[in-house]
Protein backbone atom coordinates (compact mmCIF):
# COMPACT_ATOMS: atom_id res chain seq x y z
CA UNK A 1 0.00 0.00 0.00
CA UNK A 2 1.49 3.83 -0.87
CA UNK A 3 1.89 6.55 0.95
CA UNK A 4 -0.90 8.87 1.58
CA UNK A 5 -0.65 12.50 1.01
CA UNK A 6 -1.98 14.99 3.11
CA UNK A 7 -5.00 16.89 2.87
CA UNK A 8 -3.58 20.63 2.98
CA UNK A 9 -0.03 21.65 3.31
CA UNK A 10 2.26 20.73 6.21
CA UNK A 11 1.86 22.67 8.88
CA UNK A 12 3.98 25.32 9.87
CA UNK A 13 4.63 24.36 13.33
CA UNK A 14 6.32 20.81 12.81
CA UNK A 15 8.90 19.54 14.54
CA UNK A 16 11.04 18.95 12.00
CA UNK A 17 13.01 21.86 10.36
CA UNK A 18 13.29 20.13 7.04
CA UNK A 19 10.22 19.66 3.96
CA UNK A 20 10.41 16.58 2.18
CA UNK A 21 9.37 16.51 -1.36
CA UNK A 22 6.16 15.41 -0.65
CA UNK A 23 5.49 18.29 1.47
CA UNK A 24 5.70 20.81 -1.08
CA UNK A 25 4.29 19.05 -3.43
CA UNK A 26 1.10 19.10 -1.50
CA UNK A 27 2.07 22.80 -0.73
CA UNK A 28 2.67 23.83 -3.99
CA UNK A 29 -0.41 21.35 -5.60
CA UNK A 30 1.57 19.49 -7.91
CA UNK A 31 3.21 16.51 -8.64
CA UNK A 32 7.18 15.22 -6.46
CA UNK A 33 8.04 14.92 -9.96
CA UNK A 34 7.43 19.02 -10.54
CA UNK A 35 9.01 19.53 -7.66
CA UNK A 36 12.27 17.41 -8.63
CA UNK A 37 12.45 19.51 -12.04
CA UNK A 38 12.17 23.08 -10.01
CA UNK A 39 15.23 21.96 -8.25
CA UNK A 40 17.42 20.96 -11.34
CA UNK A 41 16.12 24.11 -12.55
CA UNK A 42 16.73 26.26 -9.88
CA UNK A 43 13.75 27.64 -9.19
CA UNK A 44 13.06 26.64 -5.66
CA UNK A 45 15.87 27.75 -2.55
CA UNK A 46 16.79 26.36 0.74
CA UNK A 47 17.85 22.40 -0.62
CA UNK A 48 19.20 20.32 1.70
CA UNK A 49 21.07 17.11 0.28
CA UNK A 50 21.35 14.17 2.56
CA UNK A 51 22.65 11.27 -0.03
CA UNK A 52 20.31 11.15 -3.04
CA UNK A 53 17.34 12.44 -0.91
CA UNK A 54 16.09 16.58 -1.15
CA UNK A 55 15.05 18.22 1.51
CA UNK A 56 13.99 21.85 1.57
CA UNK A 57 14.59 24.14 4.98
CA UNK A 58 11.29 25.27 5.95
CA UNK A 59 12.33 28.81 7.13
CA UNK A 60 13.86 29.58 4.02
CA UNK A 61 10.85 28.13 1.76
CA UNK A 62 8.85 30.19 3.84
CA UNK A 63 10.27 33.39 3.64
CA UNK A 64 10.73 33.27 0.01
CA UNK A 65 6.72 32.12 -0.78
CA UNK A 66 5.85 35.42 1.51
CA UNK A 67 8.65 37.30 -0.71
CA UNK A 68 6.81 36.01 -3.92
CA UNK A 69 3.15 36.86 -1.91
CA UNK A 70 4.35 40.43 -1.68
CA UNK A 71 5.28 40.96 -5.31
CA UNK A 72 9.14 40.09 -5.12
CA UNK A 73 10.70 39.35 -8.93
CA UNK A 74 11.31 35.20 -9.60
CA UNK A 75 15.02 35.94 -9.15
CA UNK A 76 15.05 37.86 -5.85
CA UNK A 77 17.71 35.47 -4.55
CA UNK A 78 20.00 33.44 -6.42
CA UNK A 79 20.01 29.74 -5.97
CA UNK A 80 22.90 26.66 -5.82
Amino acid sequence: MGKVRAAGPPKLESESPLLTADDLAVWFHCSRRAVYDRVFRNQIPGVVRLGRRLYFDRVTIQEWLKRRLLGAPPDDIEFH
